[in-house]
């Protein structure tokens, strides 16, 4: 089970990947700021292991306006299963990148939604869900006009119980 769903979400992402031959185009790039602005708001998909979903989840980020720096959100789904555990979850934040040209500095901040369940011999014995919040920080490559895209960095979480830190690495493309 567990592999036809990781096989279906990886045959699902590399589908976008190659579906989105159009990239950014380039409208204008301001002198004295040295700010790009382009023809739409910048887009990424990309797999991530760690951070705000735990382990393994697949992610859609935009930016807010047609300026490749700037606020953004984004959304993701999260999966692990393993002997009987299996674990949903759903991040969502709102981000904000400085720098330029295709290096960034990305700061974010959101909730993550988790529910886990817990089977023996095929019955569900127990169930929990839960929602923690996330600090992201970390390094982005995103060229302006489109290509592969990586982000890593470290996500603090934050539960009733205390908090931790996570390390993430998220592989994709930016459209």
């Amino acid at each position: 089970m567990i592999k036809s769903i990781l096989t279906a979400a990886l045959s699902l992402f590399v589908s976008f990947l190659f579906a989105q031959k159009d990239t950014v185009q380039l409208r204008e790039i301001q002198k004295n700021t040295k700010v790009i602005i382009t023809d739409r708001p910048p887009q990424a998909l990309y797999i991530q292991v760690g951070g705000s979903a735990p382990l393994f989840s697949a992610n859609y980020d935009r930016r807010f306006g047609k300026r490749v720096d700037g606020a953004g959100f984004a959304v993701g789904v999260g999966f692990y299963g393993e002997s009987g555990v299996s674990i949903f979850s759903i991040p969502v934040s709102i981000n904000y990148l400085i720098g330029r040209s295709n290096h960034f500095i990305e700061l974010a901040g959101g909730a993550t939604y988790i529910t886990a369940k817990e089977s023996i011999f095929g019955s569900s014995d127990n169930s929990s869900s839960l929602v923690f919040f996330h600090i992201n920080a970390g390094y982005r490559y995103q060229p302006t006009k489109g290509g592969f895209f990586v982000r890593v960095g470290f996500s603090p979480i934050f539960t009733t119980d205390g908090y931790f830190t996570s390390f993430y690495i998220g592989l994709g493309h930016n459209f």
